[in-house]
């Protein structure tokens, strides 16, 4: 009943404000006759100029959503991004009442389909939108300060400068692991009344906000990364307020610079109101009226506005349904065929399968992203965590070698209150799990590895990398040259294909080029770690013999990074090893072979006699 209230307030609301748009029309019809007049002697060639700086708008509001997506590993084309942005500004404004909501579940549900998980794409929605809400706010008090009113620079420069310091304080807030902490319980008690009300019941509510938690409190843009994404979210607005300006050329009138963003804003509150769908006939009036305030003639300013929301909203909205019905083709839904590399989804939970905390350790170099596919293919039972190790990515902790990372993964399990975690390291994360294995017994359940580093991996391009000034002078040239190579060989592949590249294509180049910023320079943790690999692979030998966990070694005989010899040398180390062949896939095992992957790991832990280990002192120094 509340919603069926809500529901008809709303609509009285809009007709409303149709009714009132309607009596003006009715009451200035001098006016709007004058407007039409002055719409058959525009200045044709602005048009162009307001369709290119429309166009400005949404591509920075698309680029800027794509920059808050890039912060947790999911690499969107510009294009698809586009796409996105022009479909859902079709939904919200065309849609009554509920368009903002379609359009907020509408990007939802296409930045989980382009790779992002829930809590990164739910992150980059809530990002977007304080980012967006913020820029609007310094449009109004730049337009304050350049009105020269003392009255109205005192009235928005405050309240601007409030609104502005109450959502940095909130990010800031939320940042902060005790709120999070305090919030996980009522987040929890919701998702398991919404789910019953919704009939979908969810296992484990307590253990999936857990995972939120943990996944958002690794979304973390540096300070560099909000000035960008807010930069982006001003251009957004001011290329739009320039196609206003652009317009009131166009009928012949002089533009009111000083007061161009006043007048712009109350566009902007007219339409956030949600009255009408996209503010139709009230953002209208309230523009026209603020700038017949500032001296315009009724004909020209109604006729201003009329060319502004041409381009503004009509063409737009056009332009987003047409990309609405191209993405329903047949096509658009399948989305890219199957990769060989990947399989159908094995029938449900294997028999004999428990429940497990998973750490995912990436290589060098590398990202979370390369687990993006292994974790969709994984079964519920097996709740899966991809960190930044350090030196990477969001991780506040300086690169180190096998033991610094090591003890970095075992921090990471007390803070999260896990006991025991059952550790997958691919490459030089594969070192990072023996050497934690070693370090606490007792805190690991089982190890897999996955084109492992161990016994005799080291080739002369890993002496030649570690080697005083040279390697130094390699770091630098590789990470200045190659990430930027790499992203523009990506990009023209996608723009040949005309779709954006999935994880397992072209992983080598994926690695390079979207290893993800960290704190400190990468060419920095690439360096650090190749030499503590030389210094700290004999110690590493030494101790793989104290690993009491059952081992997994999944390798590629024809791995050209490291040599099949040592998946053979691990196994025969271990105590407790077993080595599977994934063929085909080369070194890059979580991309190429995400799938095989994925049903290794599960049918080993489901086999695996997994015990309680007491803790002893560690056998690696």
């Amino acid at each position: 009943m509340r919603r069926r209230s809500r529901h008809a307030a709303g609509l009285a609301a809009a007709g409303a404000a149709l009714a009132a748009v309607t009596a003006a029309g009715v009451a200035e019809r001098t006016a709007v006759a004058a407007s039409f007049t002055v719409l058959a002697q525009l200045h044709w060639l602005w048009i162009p100029a307001a369709v290119g700086l429309e166009s400005l708008s949404m591509a920075a509001f698309a680029i800027m959503l794509r920059r808050l997506l890039a912060t947790g590993g999911a690499r969107v084309g510009v294009r698809p991004m586009l796409a996105t942005a022009y479909a859902a500004n079709a939904v919200s404004v065309s849609v009554p009442l509920a368009g903002p909501a379609l359009a907020t579940a509408f990007t939802f549900r296409r930045f989980t389909q382009q790779g992002a998980d829930a809590p990164l794409a739910g992150w980059s929605l809530l990002a977007g939108g304080l980012t967006s809400s913020a820029a609007a706010v310094l449009v109004v008090v730049g337009g304050g300060l350049a009105s020269g009113n003392v009255l109205v620079t005192a009235v928005t420069v405050p309240g601007g400068v409030l609104a502005v310091a109450g959502l940095v304080g909130a990010v800031a807030a939320v940042r902060r692991p005790r709120l999070r902490g305090a919030l996980e319980r009522p987040a929890g008690w919701m998702l398991r009344q919404g789910s019953r009300m919704l009939r979908r019941p969810v296992a484990e509510p307590d253990r999936t906000i857990r995972a939120w938690v943990q996944r958002l409190s690794s979304l973390q843009l540096s300070p560099s990364g909000w000035l960008t994404a807010t930069a982006l979210a001003l251009a957004n607005w001011l290329a739009d307020a320039a196609v206003l300006a652009v317009s009131i050329r166009a009928t012949g009138a002089t533009v009111p610079w000083h007061d161009l963003l006043l007048v712009y804003g109350s566009g902007i509150a007219a339409q956030s109101l949600n009255l009408t769908p996209g503010g139709l006939g009230v953002t209208e009036g309230s523009l026209s009226l603020a700038l017949v305030a500032t001296g315009l003639g009724a004909g020209q300013a109604l006729a201003a506005v009329l060319l502004y929301r041409l381009a503004s909203f009509w063409l737009v909205a056009l332009a987003g349904w047409l990309v609405v019905f191209w993405l329903r083709r047949p096509q658009a839904r399948r989305g890219p065929g199957p990769s060989p590399n990947r399989a159908v989804p094995g029938p449900g939970t294997p028999a004999g399968l428990g429940a497990h905390e998973v750490v995912l350790l990436h290589g060098q170099p590398g990202s979370p992203a390369d687990w993006q596919q292994v974790t969709g293919w994984l079964p519920a039972p097996l709740h899966a965590v991809a960190p930044d190790r350090p030196g990477y990515g969001s991780s506040p902790l300086p690169a180190g070698g096998f033991a610094a990372n090591a003890r970095a993964v075992l921090d990471d399990l007390d803070s999260r209150g896990i006991t025991r975690a059952v550790l997958v390291g691919h490459s030089y994360g594969g070192g990072v799990a023996l050497s934690a294995a070693s370090l606490a017994p007792g805190r690991v359940e089982a190890v897999i590895l996955l084109a492992s580093v161990g016994p005799g991996c080291l080739t002369g391009w890993d002496r030649l990398l570690a080697a005083p000034g040279a390697g130094q002078l390699a770091a630098l040239v590789a990470w200045r040259l190659t990430p930027w190579l790499a992203r523009a060989r990506l990009a023209g592949i996608a723009r040949r294909r005309g779709r954006p590249l999935g994880p397992d294509e072209h992983a080598n180049w994926q690695v390079w080029g979207h290893a993800g910023g960290g704190r400190r320079p990468l060419w920095r943790t690439f360096l650090t770690e190749q030499r503590a690999l030389l210094r700290e692979l004999g110690a590493l030998e030494d101790a793989i013999e104290s690993v009491r966990a059952p081992v997994l070694v999944l390798a590629d005989p024809r791995d050209a990074v490291v040599p099949f010899e040592t998946a053979r040398r691990l196994v025969c180390a271990l105590p407790d090893a077993h080595l599977q062949l994934v063929e085909g896939a080369g070194h890059h095992l979580p991309r190429r072979a995400a799938a095989a992957v994925a049903d290794a790991i599960v049918a080993f832990l489901a086999a695996a006699q997994i015990t309680d280990v007491p803790v002893t002192e560690p056998a690696m120094t």
